[in-house]
């Protein structure tokens, strides 16, 4: 029994001794429930691989680009931070914001918007597996031509003007010209529907692969941008003076004038409002294939460039 006095009062109370013997218990139960807890994470990472590995690629899933810049940015800081805490991990393949964002995607089934990010400890546990798997490479080289080249926002900001334009998720939208079909890009439409007002832009460095006409397209220009994706810009009004196939672009350049041109022989306009249709497509083994690039847009908003009109 312990007595204090304080303030004219004598408050006792009793003192517990906690043998060493009890210490040494309690200090085995700790360590001991957080070894479990370890193992048993490191055993939930290893199925989870297991289970990316042997499954198959889901292209329509992929296909969506469910992500956000916030993510984007958060892979590379976690990229920075693994390789400044292990040295020896800086050379290592797929050691980057592009290998996080693959390994997260295939973990969360193609969905970063519902889920998260995975954590470090089990990119590291996994990514030397990862790497050997056939379906890793080659989504990796998909968000490698995707992701790694964007730059800035095809149409920039106007000064002096209250015309702007706008967009929204048309992604696999049903379209009837040329037959039932769906819409693999997505509209900016112009505020002032007006032609020839509008400046479209690369959206990366690249090279022009193609320039012309198509029935559906109009005037359009595609380009290959240095990771190897392909980007489209149709409709356009007119083309940049002296742009021609073979020519190297980069982010940022005047491609072109907005429009609506197209649904026709060449030279057709008028047959809907002016805008510029995006569309951006990875190479496969069985040809182009195209992802939705509303979540690209979003990501570019904060890269908008801005233009004095005159």
């Amino acid at each position: 029994m312990n007595k204090v006095k304080y303030k004219g009062r004598i408050y006792s109370h009793t003192i517990k001794k906690v043998s060493v013997k009890n210490i040494f218990y309690i200090m085995t139960y700790v360590i001991v429930l957080l070894i479990t807890e370890y193992e048993t994470e490191r055993i939930r990472s290893e199925l989870k691989i297991r289970e990316i590995v042997k499954a198959g690629i889901n292209y329509d899933a992929f296909r969506e680009m469910r992500i956000t810049d916030e993510l984007i940015e958060e892979a590379s800081n976690r990229i920075i931070h693994l390789c400044k805490k292990h040295k020896e991990l800086q050379n290592l393949i797929y050691m980057d914001p592009v290998g996080y964002i693959t390994f997260s995607m295939l973990a969360r089934d193609y969905d970063l918007l519902d889920q998260q990010l995975i954590d470090e400890n089990t990119f590291l546990r996994g990514i030397s597996t990862m790497a050997e798997s056939e379906n890793f490479q080659e989504l990796y080289r998909y968000y490698d031509g995707i992701f790694s080249d964007l730059m800035y926002f095809p149409v920039p900001k106007l000064l002096k003007t209250d015309a702007d334009i706008s967009y929204e998720d048309s992604w696999y939208v049903k379209r009837s010209y040329g037959g039932d079909r769906r819409h693999e890009g997505t509209d900016l439409m112009a505020s002032n529907d007006t032609a020839g007002y509008f400046p479209v832009i690369s959206i990366t460095d690249g090279v022009v692969e193609k320039i012309g006409w198509l029935e559906k397209g109009g005037y359009r220009v595609g380009i290959r941008s240095t990771s190897g994706g392909y980007f489209y810009y149709a409709h356009l009004d007119t083309y940049a003076p002296d742009l021609q196939q073979g020519d190297t672009v980069i982010a940022g350049q005047l491609l072109g004038l907005m429009g609506d041109s197209g649904y026709g022989p060449e030279g057709t306009v008028g047959k809907f409002d002016v805008h510029l249709h995006l569309g951006i497509y990875v190479q496969t083994i069985t040809g182009e294939m195209s992802i939705n690039p509303y979540p690209i847009l979003t990501l570019l908003e904060k890269r908008r460039l801005q233009y004095n009109y005159e």
